[in-house]
């Protein structure tokens, strides 16, 4: 056997021994296959509000795992022996002269070998993975259109791997080599150009213009608000807020500006604009304090370092040095510089926007006393639906498997997606034989550490009754006896705001 072609075969009985020794040692602690629900549940975070452990095989199946072991370990070594005989029949032949065994015919059968034996798998991948991909039994309506498109790309594509796989290894077959019979040289053939050429591109003007108007039909309807159910969805390191607009239908004016810690959501609330602008002054003029008093802070540093060293808390004076480094450094300096810059510019921002009277009046109309928000997305079976999409931080992507629905959630850029759910959750749980099933709304984006838990439940229900039911329970995030009324529109007062700003300095 030829070196280079000894080393490859040995690389291959390395790989197959590392994934044979992974697949195995799966089996050596007994965990049984997943179902559907734990497919979701590894792709997309778990699948309801418990996590569930796997189940365990039996005791009594470990002897069938080391019998495994003991088959897979006879199997390699099979392998390496049908190695060294190729080497065995190579020296023979050197010796003899005469030719023990030919290696053409070999690989030429091997080619039809690995046609059967990889379409049979091929297919068999096929039925019995084919429904983990959903791309049937769709939940809103689009997704039938979506389903539909998806499946005749797949069978053209299909088709097309299994005629070019067949040609592929039985062309390699036909045309082994033989003594006596020389290659022939073919520079180009027009006609199989044009064949090559014309067909594929029938194919492929087909399939974009069919996916054109599936895309046209689902994301540039002209629907008009009357009788369009709207949420808004704000995404964040790692989880989902849901707003509804109450009842005048009207969706509160926001502004990052105005995000805080009791307005996540950044709604134009004049008390919360107020006291955010209460906190911001206060952080302002104790970060001017730290900046005028370095010097002391230098000193009672110093002194700390040496009250830890008589006390001989050397991991205190570690620390401490290091923020004398960090003063000394001008580093400290820096930093409280770059959050003055900040807070400035976030006041800055507001007082530009509230420049204008009429800007003013937008702002606060007050359609936010009747907002509220929700940690679920409750919606109606057969009423379109139209969710609109925020990003407090990087780019998430919303993403309900189920209704084939799916978009990109981009800070300071609204998106949003209209579609129609056909199945209520009771429904789904009815065709699919589970209780416990949810809808959820997952992040498709990988977007940091727990990226993979990012999720909302989604209920469909099945009657506009259930859904006045759960409305009635809801409260608004702030009612209107929570503000006081102003007298025009360009004041912005504020509840106790000394006794606010006292708590801040407090806090601080």
């Amino acid at each position: 056997m030829k070196p280079v072609l000894k080393q490859n075969l040995v690389k291959t009985l390395l790989v197959l021994a590392v994934c044979g020794f992974a697949y195995l040692n799966q089996q050596y602690f007994n965990q049984t296959s997943l179902d559907i629900s734990q497919a979701e549940a590894a792709l997309f975070g778990v699948g309801s509000d418990e996590f569930t452990p796997y189940e365990t095989k039996p005791e009594s199946d470990k002897i069938a795992g080391w019998v495994k072991w003991a088959l897979y370990a006879a199997g390699i070594l099979l392998l390496l022996v049908l190695t060294f005989v190729f080497d065995i029949a190579a020296y023979a032949q050197k010796l003899t002269g005469k030719k023990v065994a030919n290696a053409n015919k070999i690989n030429a059968w091997l080619m039809l070998i690995f046609l059967v034996v990889g379409m049979f798998f091929a297919f068999w991948e096929l039925y019995a993975h084919g429904k983990y991909t959903k791309v049937y039994n769709s939940s809103s309506i689009h997704g039938v259109d979506y389903d539909s498109m998806f499946m005749i790309t797949f069978i053209l594509t299909g088709i097309v791997f299994v005629i070019t796989q067949v040609f592929l290894f039985v062309y390699a077959f036909m045309y082994q080599h033989k003594e006596g019979r020389k290659a022939a040289y073919v520079s180009h053939n027009n006609k199989l150009e044009v064949f090559w050429t014309i067909i594929p591109a029938i194919v492929l003007t087909f399939l974009v213009l069919r996916g054109y108007e599936v895309w046209k039909d689902v994301m540039y309807k002209t629907d008009s608000k009357e009788g369009v159910q709207e949420i808004e969805l704000f995404a964040y390191q790692f989880g989902w807020t849901a707003r509804y607009p109450g009842f005048d239908g009207k969706f509160a004016p926001h502004s990052f500006n105005y995000i805080s810690g009791t307005n996540e959501l950044g709604l134009a609330e004049r008390n919360q604009v107020a006291l955010l602008k209460v906190e911001l002054q206060t952080e302002i003029e104790r970060i001017e304090e730290q900046l005028a008093n370095q010097e002391s802070l230098l000193e009672e540093l110093k002194e700390t370092v040496i009250a830890n060293k008589r006390t001989a808390n050397f991991k205190g004076v570690e620390e401490t040095n290091k923020r004398i480094a960090q003063v000394k450094s001008g580093e400290y300096e820096e930093e409280l510089l770059l959050k003055l810059r900040r807070k400035n510019k976030q006041l800055d921002r507001m007082a530009m926007m509230e420049s204008n009277p009429e800007t003013v009046e937008t702002l606060f109309d007050g359609s936010v006393h009747d907002d509220f928000l929700s940690k679920e997305i409750v919606v109606v079976q057969g009423k379109p639906v139209r969710l609109k999409f925020r990003s407090r931080d990087v780019i998430h992507s919303a993403f309900l498997p189920d209704f084939r629905v799916q978009m990109n959630c981009v800070p300071g850029m609204e998106t949003e997606f209209t579609f129609v759910p056909t199945k209520s959750t009771s429904q789904a749980r009815a065709e699919k034989g589970e209780e416990d099933f949810n809808y959820f709304l997952y992040c498709n984006k990988i977007c940091g550490a727990t990226h993979f838990n990012m999720k909302i439940k989604f209920i469909v229900l099945d009657s506009e009754t259930e859904y006045d039911s759960w409305l009635v329970n809801q409260k608004p995030l702030f009612p209107k006896s929570y503000v006081k009324e102003t007298n025009t529109a360009e004041e912005i007062e504020v509840v106790k705001v000394e006794e606010k700003k006292e708590e801040v300095e407090q806090t601080i």
